[in-house]
Parts: C-alpha cells; sequence; structure tokens
C-alpha cells in the first residue's frame, strides 16, 4: 500500500469527531510606527492561534506610509516559507477599528483547504492578457490531495447532496488587484474577463483594489501587493482554493432609488467619461436632480463629494443595481463625468441616494443573504471585507458603527480587511463583477461541506 496512504485513511475516519479543528483561524492587528515590526507584531498575533500549526494562507492588509520591504522582511521571517497575500488600503479594518496606519493578518490553517497562488506586475499593460496568464499559473500550483479530497466529494455524492454540490461548489478565486492611480483608471472588469476566460463564469470570485486613502489620490504615492515575498506597483494576485469547507459570500451597499429611470446614452474613453444622461449632459441631468445650478455642482462634485453622495446606480438584468460613484466633471466645459471605472453605454440607471441611514442596511440585506444561502446561521470563523473608499467617506464617523453592525450580525466574528476604490464579488450566485459604495465580504465556516444540518 502506498506510503502515508494509512495515516489519511485515519485522518478521514477521525473528521465526524474533529470538526471544531477542521479549520483554525488566527488574526492580528499592529499600529508599531516601524515597518518591520509592526509585520511582525500582527503575524505573530495570528499565529498563536494555529496551536503551532502553519497557515496554509494568510492576508495581509496595510494602510498609511510603511516601508513594503520592510513589511515583507517582517512577514517573512514569521510567516516563513508559507503562502501570503496582500496590499495597500486606504485604511484597514480590524473588527469595528479603522486604521489610517496600520498592519492586519489574518492566517488560516486547515487540512480541507488547497490554495493556488499567482502574481504578477505589469497587470495595468494588459489587464484581459495578464489576468488569464496569472490565472492559468494559479491553477498549476494548485495542490490536491489526491485522497482526501475525492473521498469528501464522494461523501457529499453519497450522501445524495446534488443540490448542496451544485449550489455552494467546492472551489472559489480570490483577487487582489492595484486601483485606480490617475491618469491609468480601473480595470477590475477586464481581470474578471480574463479570469474568466480560462476558468468559466460560475466560478464565485471575490476580492478588491489596492488603493491609497482619498485625500492622497490627487498627490504622488505608489500602490503595493504583496504575495509571499514579491513587491508590486502594479500588481495581480490570484489564488484559486478548492476546499472541502463551507464559505459564503455577499455584497451590498444599502443606498436608494430616487426619482425616474434614465438611461446612460453616451459614453467615451471605453466607458470611463460619461458624455450624456438620456440625451442630456450629465452636469446638466445632475443638477437638474438635486435642483443646483451647474457651478454650485461642479465647484463641490470634489471638495463635497456629492456624485459619492448621490452616485448613480445600473441596474443589470437581474434587478441588482451596480453602483459607479465619484465622477468627476470632465471634458472642454466641464459638462462629463469621468469615473475610475466603466459604465455602460445603454444601461438604465438611477440617482442613488447615498443617505448614511440607507447604507446601514446593507449590513441585514448581507447577513440574510449568506444564512439563506448556505443554510448556516453560527458564528463563521472569520470574515474578510474589501469596503469601498466612497463608503467610508460618505459615512465618515458612523462608518465603524456600519462594521460594528456587521459583526453582530454575524455573532460576534472576526473582521479583516480594507477600504478598496473597487468591491470584486457579488450576492451569491451571481455573476461577479466590479462595484463601488459596497460592503463586500466572505466569511469562512468551520463546517465541513459533507455535514448535514
Amino acid at each position: 500500500m502506498e506510503d502515508g496512504l494509512v495515516t489519511k485513511w485515519g485522518k478521514l475516519q477521525d473528521i465526524k469527531s474533529s470538526e471544531n479543528t477542521t479549520m483554525l483561524v488566527g488574526s492580528g492587528m499592529s499600529v508599531n510606527a516601524n515597518a518591520y515590526l509592526a509585520a511582525k507584531e500582527a503575524a505573530q498575533q495570528a499565529l498563536s492561534k494555529l496551536n503551532g500549526k502553519d497557515p496554509t494562507v494568510s492576508y495581509v492588509f496595510f494602510s498609511g506610509n510603511y516601508d513594503p520591504y520592510e513589511l515583507t522582511k517582517g512577514l517573512k521571517e514569521v510567516l516563513k516559507n508559507t503562502e501570503f497575500v496582500g496590499g495597500l488600503g486606504g485604511s484597514v479594518i480590524y473588527d469595528n477599528k479603522v486604521l489610517d496606519k496600520g498592519v492586519v493578518v489574518a492566517s488560516i490553517q486547515s487540512d480541507f483547504l488547497h490554495v493556488g497562488i499567482a502574481s504578477a506586475d505589469g497587470a495595468s499593460e494588459d489587464s484581459f492578457g495578464v489576468a488569464k496568464k496569472v490565472s492559468k499559473e494559479a491553477l498549476t500550483k494548485l495542490s490536491i490531495d489526491n485522497y482526501v479530497d475525492p473521498y469528501m466529494q464522494a461523501l457529499r455524492l453519497k450522501s445524495g447532496d446534488i443540490r448542496g454540490i451544485v449550489k455552494v461548489p467546492p472551489y472559489y478565486i480570490h483577487v487582489f488587484v492595484n486601483g485606480f492611480k490617475l491618469p491609468k483608471m480601473g480595470e477590475e472588469d477586464k481581470i474578471i474577463l480574463g479570469i474568466s476566460d480560462t476558468v468559466g463564469r460560475q466560478v464565485p470570485i471575490w476580492g478588491g483594489s489596492f488603493e491609497t486613502s482619498l485625500e492622497n489620490i490627487m498627490n504622488k504615492y505608489d500602490i503595493y501587493s504583496l504575495h509571499s515575498g514579491k513587491v508590486y506597483k502594479d500588481g495581480l494576485i490570484i489564488m484559486f482554493t478548492v476546499t472541502s469547507m463551507l464559505y459564503g459570500y455577499s455584497m451590498a451597499h444599502g443606498a436608494k432609488k430616487t426619482g425616474s429611470l434614465d438611461v446612460v446614452s453616451k459614453t467615451s474613453l471605453g466607458g470611463y467619461v460619461v458624455d450624456e444622461i438620456s440625451g442630456q449632459k450629465p452636469v446638466d441631468w445632475y443638477s437638474k436632480k438635486l435642483k443646483m445650478s451647474k457651478k454650485e455642482f461642479v465647484d463641490s462634485a470634489m471638495t463635497l463629494g456629492i456624485t459619492q453622495r448621490w452616485p448613480i446606480g445600473m441596474v443589470d438584468t437581474l434587478g441588482n443595481i451596480i453602483v459607479r460613484g465619484g465622477g468627476v466633471p470632465t471634458g472642454p466645459d466641464n459638462e462629463s463625468l469621468a469615473y475610475p471605472a466603466p459604465v455602460i453605454e445603454g444601461a438604465p440607471i438611477f440617482l442613488m441616494d447615498g443617505d448614511p441611514k440607507n447604507l446601514f442596511s446593507a449590513t441585514d440585506e448581507i447577513v440574510t443573504n449568506i444564512q439563506q444561502y448556505t443554510e448556516e446561521t453560527n458564528q463563521p470563523s472569520l470574515i474578510l471585507l474589501t469596503s469601498c473608499l466612497t463608503r467610508k467617506n460618505v459615512m465618515k464617523e458612523q462608518f465603524p458603527e456600519d462594521l460594528k453592525k456587521l459583526k453582530q450580525g454575524f455573532r460576534g466574528a472576526n473582521i479583516v480587511g480594507f477600504t478598496t476604490s473597487g468591491e470584486i464579488g457579488s450576492k451569491e450566485g451571481d455573476l461577479a463583477s466590479c462595484h463601488h459604495l459596497t460592503n463586500n465580504i466572505f466569511v469562512f465556516y468551520s463546517r465541513l461541506l459533507t455535514s448535514k444540518k
């Protein structure tokens, strides 16, 4: 009999009696001003919860003016030769703490979760092509256990759980990319299409774009992404995961539709500039909707964040609203609006009310979506979160309360994440896209997919 098979068989027989240890999760946070020490402190806190086991993968997010090479040095010293992915957020999030300078780490260990991770720099030169290349490389690096994984899927089939297999597939993708940096705009949708061209459109995709804070966007800055010792300034990281553990994902913004339905009647520069809405100049359209003069709108669009507080919402074929916020007056007469992600010409749109009291409703929607879809109401082991820079800017001092509500909705589960210029994901069962204004979450459960409720 092949070496190790007896040991693997014994482990499989013990699955039912050890479900509470099928996944170990640890998280840590540091606000140490020294990059090397901050990385070590956060990573050590995370590893201390793994009972001495090496992590399968670690997520590392940081904000502020840390030296990414010193961060990487500290991370490698603690995480050693294990895989870690992450990068720079406008802010980082640890439960309801929002840090403008800090490092957060989440480490996961499970024998029932296998990852293949690949990355590349220069992603914006050919986002679609680079995404295809990196996706294929991630798949080749995926190390599947030839005994445990087929056995776990056989158990699902043996139990007759065909519905569960179709509904919650044993795989998903996490993707992180550098966000827009003027004059380069965000290309998240091209990356999603590049991934989908490799693996199809039905694989769940979750992630977000790394970015600086809104206050720095007009200044000189770099955006950094990290992958197991590599530091990129124009990076793309794709992680393909095969899992026997339950997971869930969803996103929501909570903004409300106002007024009547209109249509994006003309765009330019690949959709990054909106030139007409229902035959009107976008600035005229906005001014009429908000009952303000054109000059007042143009003057306050950036300084007061008018198009963040009142974004446009594109209606997809399922009736979902995909928000585009942060439109900036552009063109010879400042009558068009430039966006950090493309708007679809011909798309039906509403003017959205992003009042914080509306945005608070997103949490209830997310919790309900995930609990109904996964049929799981117990506390997750971990919540990963990418949350929009615009959402934080609109909610201001209420943003930590938004996170506190999210944590309470999932029975006190730990939240680790960052604020982003583009949230990559969907509601469960939908196709992934790039969104704005949302809380976008991915939850891990310490429950095997073979378990019956």
